[in-house]
């Protein structure tokens, strides 16, 4: 667990010394729209190599890296809302280089996404109007899908470009909404980008023959607290305790703003889920699934763990400094939101049945063994939460049935 420290000034990281160089790979035709709608493939491109070049430096990787938003997905379409990560090897096994891909044209629709549904998480007066109906969350996913179907319709008569361009015109979409949704893409990106470059980090991309499928499952785990503790560290530990930066930001205490960064990151995930859901709904035909699969856990299941070690890392490191009020004001936004996913359906009963089934632990009990072996630094102290996780699971399942 990170240690709280009383100097957070704007600490810089260390420069690191390496011959090798990353490179992104763009669709050319984007370079021929406007930049706010070339912007979302920069900006993601960007998060990828920022905590990417770091990571695999300090886990002695090569630090080279490829963002390819050009290559054609093998298995799924060029609007999946999906991406993946692969290594290059060289003729001994060994990695030369990590690429992290994504559909050509998924990276617009992320931000068609932060535009409609996601920015509404971070919105209290909109919100508000989402807890008194819930359905009105699902009237905000309709408009997104209707903005994505446009743009999908384009991209099969006319390509990208077009694309791109049909998406944003659908929803009204210009060069000052860049500056509105900045902070929501970025958070969205940010942990898409972060689950990526783990599975490189931890090694899963180097595993040979390939893992099966509790060790894939595992995998999908220890990315995804890997990408938590790296999320928490950017937007929340190192937030500075500067006159300056309060200014910029215009709280009036540093305290103010650990409490509002942190409610900007457990919003973020919140967000993030519903993200995952749609995935879920273009690969079951429409219908708004968390379901995992034979390489993925159950998508509650998943986010549940990142929410605990996200909640554990704010406590553990800011109790001190947040005010009661602010505690409690962190855990009632939470369970708000997560009860108008409730209502609204984007959770549906069975997903949560199954995120909560204790028999869907050997992944979790599994990830904590590799997190050991593999020595994983980040997340050491998380694996006896998550050996526990099952026998926690049974007494909640016990408790409820009596």
């Amino acid at each position: 667990m990170l240690v709280a420290t009383g100097a957070r000034m704007s600490k810089k990281r260390e420069p690191i010394e390496t011959q090798l160089s990353s490179s992104v790979v763009f669709p050319s035709g984007i370079f021929a729209l406007e930049r706010d709608e070339s912007w979302p493939y920069e900006r993601f491109a960007y998060n990828v190599l920022d905590v990417g070049v770091h990571a695999l430096h300090k886990m002695g990787l090569p630090e080279s890296l490829t963002v390819d938003f050009a290559c054609a997905p093998l298995h799924s379409s060029a609007w999946a809302i999906n991406s993946s990560v692969y290594v290059k090897k060289d003729g001994d096994g060994d990695p030369l280089s990590f690429c992290i891909s994504t559909p050509e044209l998924t990276p617009a629709l992320f931000y068609l996404f932060a535009n409609t549904v996601a920015q509404d998480f971070f919105k209290n007066e909109v919100f508000r109007t989402y807890m008194d109906k819930p359905n009105r969350l699902r009237e905000s996913i309709q408009k997104f899908a209707n903005g994505a179907n446009a743009a999908i319709r384009a991209y099969r008569t006319n390509g990208l470009g077009a694309a791109i361009r049909a998406g944003y015109d659908y929803l009204g979409l210009a060069i000052m909404d860049v500056e509105k949704t900045f902070d929501t893409y970025d958070l969205l990106t940010k942990q898409i980008a972060y689950h990526e470059v783990a599975h490189a980090y931890a090694g899963h991309v180097l595993r040979h023959p390939v893992p099966n499928a509790v060790d894939s499952r595992a995998y999908e785990l220890i990315a995804d607290l890997i990408g938590t503790v790296w999320f928490f560290e950017i937007m929340v530990y190192y937030t500075p305790d500067t006159p300056e930066y309060r200014e910029f930001r215009g709280f009036s205490s540093y305290a103010e703003c650990i409490f509002e960064n942190a409610l900007m990151v457990y919003r973020a995930q919140q967000a993030n889920l519903v993200l995952a859901a749609l995935a879920g709904a273009q690969r079951e035909g429409g219908r708004v699934s968390l379901e995992g699969g034979l390489s993925h856990p159950p998508g509650l299941q998943r986010y549940m763990l990142q929410h605990m070690t996200l909640s554990n890392l704010v406590m553990s490191n800011f109790k001190d400094k947040l005010t009661e009020p602010q505690q409690e004001a962190l855990e009632g936004d939470w369970r708000a939101k997560m009860e108008v996913l409730s209502q609204s359906g984007i959770m549906p009963s069975l997903d949560v049945f199954t995120g909560l089934d204790p028999r869907e632990c050997d992944a979790v009990e599994r990830a904590a063994e590799l997190i050991e072996s593999e020595k994983i630094p980040e997340v050491q102290n998380i694996t006896s939460f998550l050996r526990s996780m099952r026998d926690n699971l049974e007494k909640l399942t016990n408790s409820r049935g009596e």
